[in-house]
């Protein structure tokens, strides 16, 4: 009985297998770990070039362009680790002078970003102190190059001052009058004034501005 039961369920077993393969429609269904068979195209990110990829995450066209292409990453890696190196080799000495307390004219100088004339110019002109040791050895105190920075330099305007002129009534037109004499738009008019720093004087409900200087642009009228 025992025996007769083991086949039936070994039997049984062998048939759904079967069926699960098989289907319904007794076709066979694929095994989910097959390999895809899509098929995309995609630029090699090393060559540029087209290629047929099997996975829309395929980065290069072949094994060779993917070799190549790892080589020049570590290559650029290197490059800008030598560069960073570089550059701290070069700004150390410049973070060694603003350690220290004591300058010498040359090392002021590059601290400054000038030349040693210039430094010298500046004790000169008193406004670095320094001392002289010796006929060529001059020192500057760090502190004196910090003052630089906090004196107050006073701001001058370069620009040449002009006089404003005063607009007298009786020596003006006003705007319609101008208008009206010389058949000129307001907006132009306007423009006029602005663009040749015209004075204005507003009084009322009209603006004024100098006969001389309106009939100088303008001109004499013609009859």
């Amino acid at each position: 009985m025992n025996f007769v039961m083991l086949i039936t369920v070994f039997g049984l077993r062998i048939w759904f297998l079967w069926n699960y393969r098989m289907g319904p429609t007794g076709i066979k269904h694929k095994s989910k770990t097959m390999s895809s068979n899509i098929r995309v195209n995609r630029i090699c990110q090393y060559c540029q070039n087209e290629f047929e990829a099997k996975t829309t995450v395929t980065k290069y066209c072949s094994e060779k362009c993917g070799k190549a292409a790892y080589k020049a990453i570590k290559r650029r890696e290197k490059m800008i680790a030598s560069e960073v190196e570089t550059k701290q080799v070069r700004e150390k000495p410049l973070q060694d002078l603003k350690n220290k307390e004591i300058l010498t004219v040359r090392q002021a100088a590059s601290l400054l970003n000038c030349s040693a004339k210039t430094i010298y110019n500046l004790i000169g002109s008193g406004r670095i102190k320094a001392i002289n040791l010796a006929e060529r050895k001059t020192l500057i105190m760090r502190a004196q190059i910090d003052m630089l920075f906090e004196s107050v330099v006073p701001e001058f305007d370069l620009r040449p001052t002009i006089k404003e002129k005063k607009v007298k009534i009786a020596d003006a037109y006003h705007m319609a009058e101008i208008q009206l004499k010389y058949g000129i738009s307001e907006k132009a008019l306007y423009d006029l004034i602005k663009r040749n720093n015209i004075p204005k004087l507003a009084k009322g409900w009209h603006v004024y501005v100098p006969k001389d200087e309106i009939d100088r642009i303008l001109g004499p009228i013609k009859i």
